[in-house]
């Protein structure tokens, strides 16, 4: 019987079975040899089954999912201000915004929609007729609120003791400068006895609040560098200017007069900045170079308040995560000495981004990096060996990662937090967040420290004042999510308590800064001027003037203005400061205005330095603005609030933006 075949140029059915060559015959060679029926397949082919889904494939569709998710609780609206189902979501532009004449604080803030692909808030910012934008919720709203204090964002400090401030350091040698090429890296280093005296100075007072390097393995190429500049790769001369930096900038803040060290703090940043360009930083940094930048921004901090050590933190970022160091190093099975290293770095640069960010009133959404680098462990750099092969264990001890990991702790609690503001109103769960908190950091490093030894007093005093902003932070969000009547008696007490709270950690940052025993290092806490916590404070003193704890608030205000305005060490505070200013000489004419004309100012603890409110009085009346009631500035304490609790790099205690 003929077989009957529908397609000769397929081979037969047994022959593609078997995997071999068919010659096509009727029948084949193949069949006729095996003696086997030769058929060829029908007209219509089977359909190939889809592939198996991979476990990789199913990942990435539950990340998808879980993004999708997280997407839609963003958007969810609050239950506070419920919006109709059968009305559409209103969207206000700032344009539209800004021609309305009678919108009030209510409206200030704009409405997005819900079917918008982003989790942000209503809140959209502020931007200023310079250009400046500012978008931290508290701060924005007051500018948009108070016209007068507009023009003062960004102007230049008027104070009387604004000139002895040293000029800023310009800081643009690292992405251009024209000189470079004519500038000898050698002839910049200091003498080989300087270089080692700088060295002791950066391990004294700079290595234990920036601790970023590990010890035993860097002195050796340090001191190779210092003996024989010539021959170490440029990555380590960034490092070994850093160094030289941080030691003179310490120095500087002793005796900010000295001119030679001013001089010499400028060669070495010329120094770093030349290194910088020649291990070729944009393209190829590495972590070394990276280690160098962490130091030299710190430090520059003292120097230079504008918004380019801010951009170029965010340039440092960029670079970490172009050499991985926003993952983990066990994924890439990396030795436990260099992934501690690597998880150090992330953190020092991760936290006082976020920190840096409110000197200029920019938020920063933490999870923006998506980093999974674990914290770094809590051991002494004696204890990390680079021949460990396997993971380190944290020790239940103070050492000289505690301070830093303080500081990393309450940062990374600033994102919990707001993960359970999103997904839950209630306020008993972000309370438990801050018990839970308030345990950890006990546990782990509190009660092992010792108040006799300086940088453990620091860090546990560091500790109370970062967890005392972070409760006053909560009770703020709290109060916001209420939106009780603020007649009410309960409304009434809770902000009363709330300004009581925000003094004593205002009082708290101050008692810091002014410790005896921590003098060396008060270079880096008078770099922070506690702004969130001065601006509330100065608000509600405006709006309340006469409320219980206004003399104590007062009290800790003029300390802190008497400090940045009248302290020789203390650096130019800033573009906000000016505003500041002005919020405080409105608040000091609202509060002459209502007390008894007999009380002396002097009496009630807020006498100027230079002498009762000058002027003051005689503007109080005139052209006095009704004050408002505090719910209607319409805060919006949301979790894109910045991360005043890191105070970051440092211990901003006192001086922090707060």
């Amino acid at each position: 019987m003929e077989v009957r075949r529908y397609n000769v140029e397929r081979s037969c059915i047994r022959c593609h079975e078997r995997k071999v060559g068919c010659d096509k015959g009727n029948p084949c060679s193949k069949c006729v040899r095996l003696n086997v029926p030769c058929q060829y397949p029908g007209p219509k082919r089977v359909k190939r089954r889809a592939p198996k889904s991979s476990v990789t494939d199913m990942t990435a569709r539950l990340d998808q999912l879980e993004r999708s998710i997280a997407a839609l609780a963003g958007q969810a609206q609050s239950p506070d201000s419920p919006q109709p189902s059968h009305s559409p979501p209103q969207i206000t532009s700032d344009v539209e915004r800004a021609s309305e004449p009678d919108a009030g604080p209510s409206t200030s803030a704009v409405q997005v929609s819900r079917s918008s692909t982003t989790a942000l808030t209503a809140n959209h910012g502020f931007l200023a007729k310079n250009g400046s934008y500012v978008d931290e919720p508290l701060l924005s709203r007051v500018l948009e609120k108070e016209h007068e204090l507009q023009s003062a964002m960004g102007s230049p400090s008027t104070h009387s003791n604004a000139a002895m401030k040293p000029v800023s350091m310009k800081l643009d040698g690292i992405i251009t400068n024209p000189q470079l090429h004519q500038l000898d890296l050698q002839a910049l280093l200091p003498s080989r006895w300087q270089a080692t005296q700088l060295w002791e100075t950066f391990l004294s007072r700079v290595d234990p609040v920036v601790k970023c390097i590990h010890i035993p393995t860097v002195k050796p190429r340090i001191f190779a560098a210092i003996s024989r500049p010539d021959s170490v790769p440029p990555d380590v001369h960034c490092l070994l200017f850093a160094i030289f930096f941080g030691a003179a900038t310490t120095m500087c803040s002793d005796d900010p007069g000295n001119e030679k060290i001013r001089a010499d703090l400028r060669r070495y940043q010329q120094g770093i900045e030349l290194a910088m360009y020649q291990s070729s930083f944009l393209d190829s940094p590495t972590v070394k170079s990276l280690q160098a930048m962490a130091i030299y921004l710190t430090c520059l901090r003292c120097n230079n308040s504008s918004r380019s050590g801010f951009t170029l933190r965010g340039l440092a970022i960029r670079a970490a995560q172009s050499i991985g160091l926003h993952r983990d190093g066990k994924h890439f099975k990396l030795p436990p000495l260099e992934c501690e290293i690597r998880r150090r770095l992330w953190w020092i640069l991760y936290t006082t981004d976020a920190r840096m960010a409110e000197d200029h009133g920019i938020t920063i959404a933490e999870q923006g990096y998506r980093s999974d680098t674990e914290l770094p462990a809590n051991i002494d750099d004696q204890n990390l060996f680079k021949t460990a092969t396997e993971p380190i264990s944290s020790q239940p001890r103070w050492t000289e990662m505690t301070f830093q990991l303080i500081i990393a702790e309450v940062n990374k609690s600033w994102y919990e937090v707001g993960q359970a503001t999103t997904k839950s109103h209630d306020s008993s769960d972000q309370e438990q967040l801050l018990n839970e908190l308030k345990t950890n950091l006990y546990e782990k490093y509190i009660q092992h420290g010792d108040l006799d030894i300086p940088i453990q007093r620091m860090g546990m005093m560091l500790s109370e004042v970062l967890v005392s902003k972070r409760e006053v932070h909560l009770r703020q969000k709290i109060l916001h999510a209420q939106g009780v009547n603020s007649a009410s008696v309960g409304s009434t007490e809770a902000t009363r308590e709330l300004l009581r709270m925000a003094s004593n950690a205002l009082n708290l940052g101050l008692k810091m800064y002014q410790d005896e025993l921590l003098h060396g290092f008060r270079w880096l806490s008078c770099t922070y001027t506690q702004f969130h916590l001065l601006t509330y404070i100065l608000w509600h003193l405006c709006v309340h003037p006469t409320d219980p704890h206004v003399d104590e608030a007062w009290h800790n205000v003029n300390m802190h203005f008497e400090l940045v305005e009248h302290d020789p060490s203390w650096p130019d505070p800033g573009a906000k400061w000016p505003m500041l200013v002005q919020l405080r000489a409105k608040a000091l004419r609202i509060r002459n205005a209502h007390v008894q004309p007999v009380q002396s100012m002097t009496e009630t603890g807020i006498a100027h330095r230079d002498g009762p409110s000058v002027g003051f009085v005689d503007d109080a009346i005139q052209g006095l603005e009704i004050p408002l009631d505090i719910e209607d500035l319409d805060l919006n304490w949301s979790e894109f609030f910045p991360d005043w609790n890191y105070m970051a790099e440092s211990i901003s205690f006192m001086g922090q933006e707060g």
